[in-house]
């Protein structure tokens, strides 16, 4: 009986012991492999977050494809450009959801001053005087009360300096126009938005660097992601349903800076990141022209 009692006592020392030990290796072996399990566990959520955020851009650049695809599906359809406008909230105006595009500019005006060509390509290679002349003539055709008048007149077929070579205007010429020309923004017909529109508009109720996110990659076409003008409409939209606001193409705007020069916003394709922020403006003689410099329109609310 006692050698009995000794053997198991034998046995629970053994036991015990080895429990001690297996206590100590697993500290051991936690100490030592403990940092790599954690470093491994880190990159598993960091590829898991990874993923899920590419799932989630995916999403996001489905929806933007299929309400482009939409778009133009219906241009076939749509018999005015007004279709193309989204009422800002809070302001006045509409503003048109794309810049003009090469298409939309050749129904109204008959040519294509673009050098590389494309119907859903915004337009370019427009002075500031050509915008305008669009939104009279694109007023005009839909029976609307064109918002530009130019001595006394909104017909554009009797704007007399439209017959002259403008780059050989003097600066007397250019002060007289500039006097001149009267924009009625309680017409019901088209024209260029104010800097404040513009950029009211790019912000899309949002607080974001660019129009619609902190991510330029997202929403717009520049320097680091394209090497040209792209269609319109094929990144995210703003908070109001605006495309391409920052990039793509410079727009222009209303607002004059001095004597000839008139504001251009948004940045474009050939820029580096930091012009297309929604909050910076510059300028360019009303008479030039570029590749990375279109336009985009309003009408205002009260239009009837």
């Amino acid at each position: 009986m006692k050698l009995k009692k000794l053997f198991l006592i034998l046995i629970a020392l053994v036991a015990f012991s080895s429990a001690l030990t297996a206590v100590s290796d697993y500290e051991y072996l936690l100490g030592k492999f403990g940092p790599l399990m954690e470093a491994r566990k880190a990159e598993r959520e960091a590829a898991e977050r990874e993923e899920k955020e590419k799932r989630r851009l995916a999403e996001e650049e489905r929806i933007v494809a299929e309400k482009r695809a939409e778009l133009i599906k219906n241009a076939e359809h749509i018999k005015s450009i007004d279709a193309y406008f989204v009422k800002i909230p809070n302001q006045n105006y509409s503003m048109m959801m794309t810049e003009v595009t090469q298409k939309q500019w050749q129904a109204v005006m008959g040519d294509n001053p673009s050098k590389v060509k494309g119907d859903d390509l915004p337009v370019k290679n427009v002075t500031w005087i050509d915008a305008v002349v669009f939104c009279n003539k694109l007023s005009e055709k839909e029976g609307l009360k064109p918002c530009y008048s130019y001595e006394e007149t909104s017909s554009v077929e009797k704007w007399k300096f439209l017959k002259e070579a403008l780059w050989k205007w003097s600066n007397k010429k250019w002060k007289k126009f500039n006097g001149s020309l009267v924009c009625d923004s309680n017409a019901n017909g088209y024209r260029l938005p104010t800097v404040e529109e513009w950029q009211y508009a790019a912000k899309g109720g949002q607080d974001y660097k660019y129009s619609g996110s902190d991510n330029l990659d997202e929403v717009g076409w520049y320097k680091e992601n394209s090497e040209k003008t792209q269609p319109v409409a094929q990144k995210k939209p703003n908070g109001y349903g605006l495309y391409d606001m920052s990039g793509n193409v410079w727009e222009w705007c209303w607002d004059s800076f001095s004597n000839e020069y008139r504001y251009r916003c948004g940045g474009s394709w050939a820029n580096d990141a930091y012009y297309c922020g929604v909050g910076n403006k510059y300028w360019s003689s009303a008479i030039s022209t570029n590749n990375n410099l279109g336009f985009r329109i309003v009408r205002s609310s009260s239009k009837k």
